[in-house]
């Protein structure tokens, strides 16, 4: 269970960071370059469409070669569903819990009834999650001016990042929670420099 829940939190941070990054760069390179809002909301919304279909593409496909690589290691060593069980069950007594997770999720495809549903789900939580990553630097542009907007983006984008390196310290059990919050915002700070460098240098004379 608890295996299951950490790969769970595993892809809905993996894309949020990656949809937040991705379109906070976008935007702040286009509002520098050519600070009109619906520019920017149109390459935004763009930005959040196409990386949230990429990402739940990709979720699905590097899963199911995972899951079919399993499965034909599985096979080659002559294990089905009740031996993977057996196994599991016989080493309990010999590991520690977390082992035995990761044991048992290795081979996740012998213990599920239907493992053609894993990647969907993988692809829907990484899809969702970067949807909603992408949201947060786009906001701001819905309810007020550009130049206002790009300061607000870049502060609760900043916020969020920082949240988020929080988040994945405590469920990888990290004991330094402030270093993994400062190295994901430096991700988002790099790529909100970027954008900002990269408009700046092809902006529009208005």
């Amino acid at each position: 269970m608890g295996s299951d829940y950490g790969k769970h939190m595993s892809d809905i941070i993996l894309g949020g960071q990656d949809g937040l990054v991705n379109v906070l760069g976008i935007t702040m390179g286009v509002a520098t370059a050519a600070p009109r809002t619906e520019l920017v909301l149109l390459s935004g919304i763009a930005a959040t469409v196409a990386e949230s279909i990429s990402m739940a593409a990709v979720a699905y496909t590097s899963t199911s070669a995972s899951i079919d690589y399993e499965h034909m290691k599985a096979n080659q060593a002559g294990m089905n569903r009740e031996d993977v069980e057996k196994t599991v069950k016989l080493l309990s007594g010999h590991l520690a819990q977390e082992k035995i997770e990761y044991v048992h999720s290795r081979l996740i495809v012998h213990r599920s009834d239907k493992p053609h549903e894993l990647p969907m789900q993988k692809a829907v939580s990484v899809g969702f999650s970067t949807l909603l990553g992408s949201a947060v630097p786009l906001l701001p542009y819905f309810i007020m001016p550009v130049h206002d907007a790009i300061i607000v983006s870049v502060l609760l984008s900043a916020l969020v990042l920082f949240g988020t390196g929080v988040l994945k310290a405590r469920l990888m059990k990290m004991k330094n929670w402030k270093r993994s919050g400062a190295e994901i915002l430096l991700v988002g700070g790099l790529a909100a420099a970027a954008g900002y460098l990269l408009g700046y240098a092809l902006r529009i004379p208005v």
